[in-house]
């Protein structure tokens, strides 16, 4: 008789440990759900308006990428520029398709360890009008085999620091001359009727399309010559942006015309006072280039197109 009590005893125990067992184990469940998100940023892209970036880089000072008219700028202090249109999406993207694979740390104590502090990491905030719509920090990165990359990620108003796959602090983590609209030309070559080259003294001339080809001044064109060079300048692009554009003269023009409502693309040069050229274009107003290479070619001689 005692023992079939025994056996009773024992089995209620271990119906009763197991429940705690698995009372504990739903908490935890519940309590890692709340803890470990499936996502950290989830906007939608016509939403955002604005984004704030404070780059470790750049030291303490903000770069603002605003939408005005559907156009998106970049500026930092009182400096403000037209920016890489594709880059704002991009960059929302990449924060929306971030996905957490492991919480590293839940306290503080932790921030600066893994550069999630405002002074150590990367703050960005995507604004919609002004609303904030995400506002976190990206720490640093570490390598680990085989060949994985993890960025440590923590939301603004939360203490957790989750680690992400691939370097995303190298998206974000820039200088403002990164975030610039790059382009100097793009335009369709097939449709271009006249090239105006206007330079000093009596150098300046006239590439026009006719019947059987090109021609410089009214002389018969260089079909290769012509085909190569408007291959090298068609989707030209540079990073060299110069300092200032203050004190400039413009001495070198080329201005390219065509068919099929072609939009003008209209380059101009300048001398600065160190003998470099700076380069702007009406396609990228705001955004002047310091490049002797970029201007050599552009603007180039005549003689280059004769047979």
């Amino acid at each position: 008789m005692y023992r079939k009590l025994n056996i009773k005893i024992l089995a209620l125990i271990f119906s009763f440990l197991l429940i705690v067992v698995l009372f504990i184990e739903l908490a935890d469940s519940r309590k890692g759900g709340r803890t470990f998100r499936d996502d950290l940023v989830n906007v939608n892209l016509e939403e955002v308006t604005s984004l704030e970036i404070s780059p470790k880089v750049e030291r303490g000072s903000t770069i603002k990428l605003i939408k005005e008219n559907d156009i998106w700028f970049a500026g930092m202090n009182n400096r403000r520029y037209r920016a890489d249109q594709l880059l704002p999406s991009t960059l929302i993207r990449e924060l929306n398709e971030m996905k957490p694979e492991s919480v590293v740390a839940t306290g503080e104590e932790k921030q600066a360890q893994y550069e999630v502090t405002d002074t150590l990491g990367t703050r960005v905030k995507l604004f919609g009008g002004n609303s904030i719509l995400t506002d976190l920090i990206i720490g640093k990165f570490s390598f680990s085999q085989p060949k994985k990359m993890t960025s440590y990620v923590r939301l603004k108003d939360d203490k957790v620091i989750y680690g992400i796959n691939g370097m995303l602090g190298m998206s974000f983590n820039r200088n403002l001359d990164s975030f610039r609209d790059r382009t100097v030309i793009k335009s369709n070559k097939a449709d271009w009727s006249r090239l105006t080259f206007s330079y000093p003294a009596d150098s300046s001339f006239t590439l026009q399309k006719v019947a059987d080809g090109w021609t410089v001044n009214g002389q018969p064109a260089d079909s290769a010559s012509v085909a190569g060079y408007f291959d090298s300048i068609r989707n030209l692009s540079d990073s060299r942006f110069a300092e200032s554009d203050t004190d400039i003269t413009v001495t070198h023009s080329l201005l390219i015309e065509g068919d099929n409502n072609l939009e003008k693309v209209e380059i101009t040069g300048y001398h600065n006072s160190d003998g470099n050229f700076w380069i702007e274009s009406n396609q990228n107003k705001g955004n002047i280039f310091e490049s002797r290479e970029l201007a050599e070619k552009i603007f180039i001689s005549s003689s280059t197109f004769l047979k």
